[in-house]
C-alpha cells in the first residue's frame, strides 16, 4: 500500500547509500543506520519508483543494485488549493478542499505534519480544520501586508480513510497586497473601510430585515460578479412568492455561501444608513458599489457586529464561508488534530 514503509537491509556486506526516485526524477528521503535504509514518507498511488543501492559485499567490492517497482493503485480522495490568484486580501487563509470527507483525528493530524507553510515576513499560525473537508492555516492575526507564502503539501501517499489515499504533492506560492479592512455597524446601518490603518470611506448600507438577519462575525469576500441573477428560489422561495424575488443585480461581491453579498440595490438607497430592508445582503447604492468592487481584493475582511433594533443577533458560522476568523487565536488553535 502507498503508506507502507520502503526499508532496504544488506545482510551479507555493507549498504553504503540508497537513492530513491520517482517517476519524474524526484528524490525521495531516507535515514541509513548501519547495513538498514528506511524511507522517510509515504508514496503516491499508482507510480512507479526506482530505488538504487550502493553496496560493498563481502569480499568489498563495490556493486550496484537497482529495483524498480510499482504501488498499488486505490481509491484516492482528491484535494485542491484555493484562492490561489494573487495578490489577495488580508484575510484569506491557506485553504485546502478535499473532496471527500477526512474524519479520524489521527488522519488529520498525519495530514498536517505533511503540509509546510513557511511565510515572509515570519508570523505565527496554525492548521485547522472548519469542516470535515475544508483545511486551512491562518496567521494569528490578519496577514502583514505584502506577505509571501510558500505552500508545500507532501500529501501523497497519505490515508484519508479505510483504504482510501491522497493522490499527489502539491506545492504554490501566495502573496497578499496592502491592508483592507471593512466593518458594518448593523445598528448604525454604516460600513467604514480602512486602507492600511486608515478610514477612507463610510458607506451607508442597508443590512439584513427581522426574519432575514444578516449574520455577525468575520467574513472574508470570496467571489466577485459584475453582474448576477439573484433568485429567492435557490432558498426555497419562489420568484412569484411573497417576500420572493429575481432580479439581475450588479457588482455583487460573496461572503457567505448561503447567499450574503456587499451589492449595488438601487431600490433601497433611501432605507440605507437608515433601516434594515434587505433580505440577507449588504445593500449599497450603485455608485458605492461599484466604486467597492473595483477596490477590494478577494481575501478582503469583513467584519460584522451590532445590532439594529427589532432584529435577532445570529452569528455566522464557520462552515457558510471562510470562517477561521470567527475563533479567537486559542480556539483556532485547538481545530488543529495536533492540538
Amino acid at each position: 500500500m502507498p503508506d507502507d514503509p520502503l526499508v532496504v537491509t544488506v545482510t551479507d556486506g555493507t549498504l553504503q547509500s540508497v537513492t530513491l526516485t520517482d517517476s519524474n526524477g524526484d528524490v525521495y528521503k531516507g535515514d541509513l543506520s548501519g547495513n538498514t535504509w528506511t524511507g522517510e514518507r509515504t508514496f503516491w498511488p499508482n507510480k512507479s519508483y526506482t530505488v538504487t543501492a550502493q553496496v560493498l559485499d563481502h569480499s568489498k567490492a563495490p556493486t550496484t543494485l537497482t529495483k524498480t517497482f510499482t504501488t498499488k493503485a486505490t481509491d484516492t480522495n482528491v484535494y485542491e488549493p484555493n484562492y490561489t490568484a494573487s495578490p489577495l486580501g488580508i484575510g484569506m487563509p491557506v485553504y485546502i478542499q478535499f473532496h471527500s470527507p477526512v474524519t479520524d483525528q489521527a488522519l488529520r493530524a498525519a495530514i498536517e505534519k505533511h503540509g509546510t507553510v513557511t511565510t515572509t515576513p515570519q508570523q505565527a499560525g496554525s492548521w485547522g480544520w472548519v469542516d470535515n473537508k475544508i483545511l486551512m492555516w491562518r496567521p494569528q492575526n490578519y496577514w502583514q501586508p505584502g506577505s509571501k507564502v510558500d505552500v508545500k503539501l507532501e500529501f501523497g501517499g497519505l490515508k484519508a480513510d479505510d483504504g482510501v489515499y491522497l493522490a499527489d504533492d502539491t506545492s504554490y506560492s501566495l502573496t497578499y497586497g496592502e491592508s483592507h479592512v471593512m466593518r458594518v455597524d448593523l445598528t448604525t446601518q454604516h460600513m467604514t473601510l480602512a486602507q492600511s490603518g486608515n478610514q477612507i470611506r463610510d458607506f451607508k448600507v442597508s443590512t439584513g430585515e427581522a426574519g432575514h438577519e444578516t449574520y455577525t462575525g468575520t467574513k472574508v469576500i470570496m467571489e466577485k460578479f459584475a453582474s448576477m441573477v439573484m433568485d429567492s428560489g435557490t432558498f426555497g422561495v419562489p420568484a412569484t412568492a411573497p417576500g420572493g424575488y429575481k432580479l439581475q443585480v450588479a457588482d455583487c461581491q460573496r461572503l457567505t455561501w448561503s447567499g450574503e453579498f456587499l451589492h449595488a440595490a438601487p431600490w433601497s438607497v433611501s432605507d440605507q444608513g437608515v433601516r434594515p430592508v434587505s433580505h440577507g445582503c449588504t445593500n449599497l447604492s450603485p455608485d458605492d458599489a461599484k466604486w467597492l468592487i473595483d477596490f477590494t481584493l478577494i481575501g478582503d475582511p469583513v467584519e460584522f457586529s451590532g445590532n439594529f433594533p427589532g432584529t435577532s443577533s445570529i452569528a455566522f458560522t464557520p462552515d457558510d464561508g471562510v470562517g477561521c476568523w470567527t475563533y479567537d487565536w486559542n480556539a483556532w488553535q485547538k481545530q488543529s488534530a495536533l492540538a
